[in-house]
């Protein structure tokens, strides 16, 4: 499950982590703007820190950088504690274990049963008709947190919280409530958009030595 809430903050990226100013808008009008800003991004560049709670409080860190390219294409590569690539190249999905010789590939058009990350993948997700607010929050460090609930009932997703720093409109992180209960919280620094990606960023070929499994979505 873990895995699956990976690829769902991969497909959600491009349109929850955009600049946009909070200054004297209301909610509608900050939506309006990422929305309009999602379109217009093609690439995506950042490093991230990922915390992963899992159950009774037990909480895993990994760090790494990432890669976008619209639509479908995407990069995620984690260096600590474990080495992991995920790879897209829009067709199929590549979990890389360098360390075990190992990876495992899905089929990217049914992401793992989300009707919600499949239309951001694609490049046909809408903030307004997908997502709805639930509530936000002015934090102690005078960032704001905007909190989203699916607009449709995803099996998947449960919540969706941005929070953002209203001075330089930047979103510093992304939390996920997964319907599994697990809480992915995701902390992006050095973000870069539109760079241009060579496609072959995308591409996965396997070692001789490593050991291709064909997955099953669930």
């Amino acid at each position: 499950m873990l895995a699956q809430a990976m690829v769902f903050v991969l497909a959600l990226l491009l349109v929850l982590v955009n600049p946009f100013s909070l200054k004297a808008q209301t909610v509608d009008e900050v939506i309006d703007y990422i929305q309009d800003f999602y379109q217009k991004i093609q690439t995506l560049e950042a490093e991230f820190i990922q915390e992963a709670y899992i159950s009774q409080g037990h909480k895993e860190v990994s760090s790494g950088r990432l890669w976008i390219k619209k639509p479908g294409k995407f990069r995620w590569e984690y260096y600590k504690p474990q080495k992991l690539f995920i790879i897209s190249s829009g067709k199929s999905i590549y979990f890389y274990y360098p360390e075990e010789k190992q990876a495992l590939v899905y089929p990217s058009g049914t992401t793992f049963g989300s009707k919600l990350a499949l239309g951001f993948m694609t490049g046909r997700g809408n903030v307004k008709t997908d997502l709805k607010v639930e509530s936000f929050q002015t934090l102690d460090n005078d960032f704001w947190k905007l909190n989203f609930l699916p607009a449709n009932n995803d099996q998947k997703v449960r919540r969706i919280s941005l929070v953002v720093n209203p001075k330089s409109g930047e979103v510093k992180e992304v939390i996920l409530n997964m319907a599994s209960g697990e809480t992915l919280r995701i902390i992006f620094n050095n973000l870069q958009y539109n760079k241009a990606l060579k496609d072959s960023l995308f591409q996965f070929s396997p070692p001789k030595d490593v050991k291709v499994i064909q997955a099953q979505s669930n």
